[in-house]
This record gives C-alpha cells, structure tokens and sequence, in this order.
C-alpha cells in the first residue's frame, strides 16, 4: 500500500498513520526516507512493542491517543497519510456528540460509522496534493446510505485507485482508496482493480503507474465506486426482450415485524413468513411454523401475503436471493421484513415464470452485483428494480408456470426431487437463449 502510494509522491517530508497498531505501515514509511513520521494509537502496550521494533528516535514520533480527537491538530500537515483503520462493525458507531461536531461527515448525526470520521481525519490531514492510502469496508464504496460519504470524498480529493481485496487480506470485505488532497474533476479517471492475493498488488501497482486496466470517470462512479460492481458486468444474451424489472410489477414492498416486547408468536392465527419459508420449490410453512394474532402489533396489513404475489428474500446468510410464487391461500400469513412482496402485471410476465428465473445463472449474476454491504448483506429496493428479466411470449411462460406449479405440488407431497428442479432451471436457461431442442 505504503510502496503504491509513494509512487504517486513528490514531496517525502512527512507520513502519518492515525491508527497505527504495531507499526506495518510506519515501518515502509521509514523506509522510503520521510523525514518526520507519526503513528497514533489508543493502545499504549502496543505502541511500547512499535518503538521497540522500529528503533528510529529521531524521525519515528509514536503518541498515544484517539486520533479522532486531534482532527485540527493534524490538519494540513502531512505529504502522505496511510492507514487501516477500525471498522464499525467491529468498534461500533461514535456517537460522542462533541467529537461529532468537529466533522463534517459528523455534524448534526446522532452517530457515525468510526470509518468515514477515520476517512475525513485522513482528508483533512493531508498538505494540498499530499496522497491517501486506506483501507475502508466496502460498504463505503457500495452502499446506497454511504452515497453522500463518496460525494463528500470527491469534494475534497480526487480518487486514484480503488482495489477489491480478497478475504485472503481481512476477514471484512475491504476495499483500498488510493487518492490526492484535491477536489476531483468529474472527468478525472480511477482505476477499478481486484487482489486475490500479494502477487496481484503487484500487478495492480504497475496499472496505477502505467494508468492502464479498468478505467472509470469519477462522475460515472458516485452512485457505486466498488470494483467489482464494475469489473463483473454480465453479458446478458437471451433470444427474448430484456426488460427492468420495474416495468413489470405494479407493486414492490417489504414485509414489517416488531422487535422487543412486541414481538410475541402464538400456537395458531396467521401465518408468519420468515425467510426460512422461501424455498427455490416455493412456500413452506412447515419450515417456520410461527404464528401471529390477528390484530395484533405483529400482524400488518402492509406485509399480508396473497395468491400471486413473488416473495423475495433481501437479506440474510445463505437465502439471500432466495425467489418463491405465493400459489395457495394456506401459503399466505404476514411477510418478515426480511423480505419483499413482488406483484407482477400478469399481462406481461407470470410469477412462477419469474420465481424460476431467479434461480438461472443470467438473474443471480446480476444479483451478486447488486447486494449491498459488509457484515449483513442486503439488496435494495432501488437496484432489484433495475435486474433485466427476459420476457418470452405468453405461451412460453405458461409452459414453465406449469411446471413449477406442479413441481410445487409434489413438494408439499414430499416427491419432488432437486434433480427436477435443476432440469427445469436447466431447461428454462436453454430456452431464453434460444435452444429449440430444449422446448
């Protein structure tokens, strides 16, 4: 990070890492011959060992404190800033309102994520044309609610490279922001990179120099600055029209619970459908097998399920993604908000056609770029809208919404198999790409 960052470099007089643990990147820094370098940690044990190890009295300045605090202090003074900060989902949000006060990511918050104050600390700290190198979750970089963070980000620097790391790295999804204190042009290129491993740094390094690879503008790059979301764009190829998923449904919503003392289940009443119920066969009760009373704080009119309706689950380890057609009225209840409830103009596409086609390859390859997050990962609403759905005619989708209907049947029976069902996804991906053999 240290040796890419440099690279783009004029000046060498000063490096700082503001949450310096044991001394890795202050360690490079000391190496390509800063004058003055500056690690900050909360930990004092650890420092006491970073001293021991690095051994440079004269230009090695190790203080212990919460670099947070000393935002003003820092401002303005370094040539480089590298630095992996702590992650919320690991530390938790800051919520001190004083200390949110003096940022303007900050400012006016209840809370903020410790990594974007970490990200503005960094900003902020840098001489004008001074270079950036952190190591940020990559939520920042994707997540819909992160979008004014990115725009506060390119207001005052203008980012370089951007480099997917693999969780060969860090046990978090991470993502590294390489970036110069200017404000950025919307014209300005950034290279869009992916690391599997060292060896793949490597190759990245010589890209940043030689501004070759995945080049995107920066305006082209606000709504969603993760690599991967660019580098893994599927080809889609089917014989039929493409259409958003937003033109064929004239309702989208999500399911709604409670949590506390509200949430209490009984023996009988409506069902609840929780995620555990949304199988690729379709509903299942049985898997869940939770109740709530009718009129009661759990049950809301707004999450009723109803013949017809997609179920879709949005959220979770495992199921995200997981697609179920609503087929009989014992398989409706109250949906968690885990879920969405999909309702299709059936004048254009069918529900069991599309509860089939969210378990073909052409609908999960879009799904994997349009999830959302670091810990949890979630799908929102805004992007499942825009997932391309081929629409064959009529008669077409009524082959398949038969077959699933029956397939569907002899589940319940406990007689279908997965087997079929793989042949059916099978079948239908032949179909949309127009193989008459597989009719």
């Amino acid at each position: 990070m240290v040796e890419i960052a440099t690279s783009m470099l004029t000046s060498f007089h000063s490096a700082l890492d503001p949450a310096c643990g044991d001394g890795v990147f202050l360690r490079q820094m000391l190496q390509h011959n800063f004058e003055t370098v500056v690690g900050i940690d909360v930990d004092a044990a650890v420092l006491k060992v970073c001293a021991q190890q690095l051994n440079d009295e004269k230009r090695l300045h190790l203080r212990c404190s919460d670099a947070l605090w000393l935002l003003n202090e820092l401002s303005e003074r370094f040539d480089l800033v590298a630095t992996n900060p702590p992650f919320s989902a690991k530390y938790g949000r800051v919520s001190e309102p004083s200390l949110l006060r003096r940022f303007e990511l900050g400012h006016g918050r209840s809370s903020e994520a410790i990594e974007s104050l970490f990200l503005e600390l960094c900003v902020r700290s840098l001489r004008p044309n001074g270079v950036l190198a952190i190591v940020l979750p990559e939520g920042i970089f994707a997540n819909l609610t992160q979008e004014r963070v990115r725009q506060w980000l390119c207001r005052h620097a203008t980012p370089l490279a951007i480099v997917s790391l693999s969780r060969a790295f860090f046990a978090a999804k991470s993502c590294v922001l390489f970036a110069r204190k200017q404000p950025a042009n919307p014209d300005n290129l950034v290279l869009l990179a992916h690391a599997e491993n060292e060896t793949d740094l490597a190759n990245i390094a010589q890209q940043i120099r030689c501004q070759s690879g995945l080049l995107k503008p920066v305006k082209e790059l606000l709504n969603d600055m993760s690599p991967l979301h660019h580098l893994n764009v599927p080809k889609l190829r089917s014989v039929f029209p493409l259409l958003p998923l937003k033109a064929l449904i004239w309702d989208m919503r999500s399911g709604s619970t409670e949590y506390g003392a509200k949430r209490r289940f009984t023996d009988h009443g409506i069902p609840f459908i929780s995620a555990k119920t949304v199988t690729p066969f379709g509903i299942d009760l049985r898997r869940d097998g939770r109740f709530v009373a009718k009129g009661s704080p759990m049950d809301k009119p707004q999450a009723r399920t109803k013949v017809g309706d997609v179920v879709f689950v949005r959220v979770g380890v495992g199921c995200i993604g997981r697609t179920a057609a609503v087929l009989h009225d014992d398989e409706t209840g109250v949906a968690d908000d885990y879920l969405y409830i999909l309702r299709f103009r059936t004048d254009l596409l069918l529900p069991e056609f599309f509860a089939l086609f969210a378990q073909t390859r052409m609908f999960q390859q879009q799904l994997e770029r349009i999830k959302r997050g670091t810990g949890t990962v979630t799908v929102p609403q805004r992007l499942l809208h825009e997932i391309l759905v081929p629409v064959p005619p009529m008669d077409v989708q009524q082959q398949f919404a038969i077959a699933y209907r029956q397939l569907h049947d002899r589940y319940r029976n406990g007689t279908a198999s997965v087997d079929e069902l793989e042949a059916l996804v099978t079948r239908l991906e032949h179909i949309l790409m127009g193989d008459k053999d597989a009719a």
